[in-house]
């Protein structure tokens, strides 16, 4: 498995690789948004000067799966905002399908524009976003080799700490997460109800 660092050519991949989520865990906002809406997300990430996604390429050359971060989430959300009218457009034929989409989205934007009672994310600093690997690929060792080559790469780049979020649900990955250096400094519950933890992680502890 090679990793790397991914490119806008791998647009399609990404989207791809995040669409599938739904199948195994359906839950949240991004898992009832169509590939339109995604694939716009993906070309603004990628195209983001904070955005450091890793990916994994097998010997075939097929991208297996992605880690996401940004080295700065205020940044990253300033670019979102400035992209607001394409990703409405883009949201259009989900929100025509599922109206409840709609309070969903603005309070999405309300979080980005740092304007929301109600705390979803992590707003400062570097943050950890999407950890997605293909689902019928069983070599689990080269999906966390993908995490540490960005933790790696985060390291080499200065950053010191950044944050994350995990559901409560998702008690593998957090379990994962607090064996390698994450420590939980805020619990939240989400307006649908899900259980949600704030997790930080120190890079001057990691190998």
């Amino acid at each position: 498995m090679k990793y790397r660092i991914a490119k806008q050519v791998d647009c399609k991949a990404l989207v791809n690789l995040h669409y599938a989520i739904r199948k195994t865990y359906s839950v949240g906002f991004f898992s009832k948004l169509g590939k339109c809406f995604l694939t716009k997300y993906y070309e603004i990430i990628l195209n983001d000067p904070n955005s450091v996604i890793v990916c994994a390429e097998d010997n075939k050359g097929i991208v297996q799966g992605f880690c996401s971060a940004t080295l700065d989430v205020t940044a990253q959300m300033d670019n979102i905002r400035r992209h607001k009218v394409g990703l409405g457009l883009a949201a259009f034929t989900s929100i025509i399908l599922h109206p409840s989409l709609l309070k969903d989205l603005l309070d999405r934007y309300k979080v980005v524009k740092n304007d929301s009672s109600t705390k979803m994310i992590s707003t400062k600093g570097a943050r950890s976003e999407y950890w997605v690997w293909l689902s019928t690929n069983r070599d689990s060792a080269s999906s966390v080799g993908m995490y540490f080559a960005q933790l790696n790469i985060l390291k080499s780049l200065g950053v010191k700490e950044f944050f994350g979020e995990v559901d409560k649900v998702n008690n593998k990955i957090l379990k994962f997460q607090l064996r390698n250096g994450g420590e939980i400094i805020d619990e939240i519950t989400l307006p649908d109800g899900r259980e949600r933890v704030i997790l930080r992680v120190d890079l001057n502890k990691w190998r």
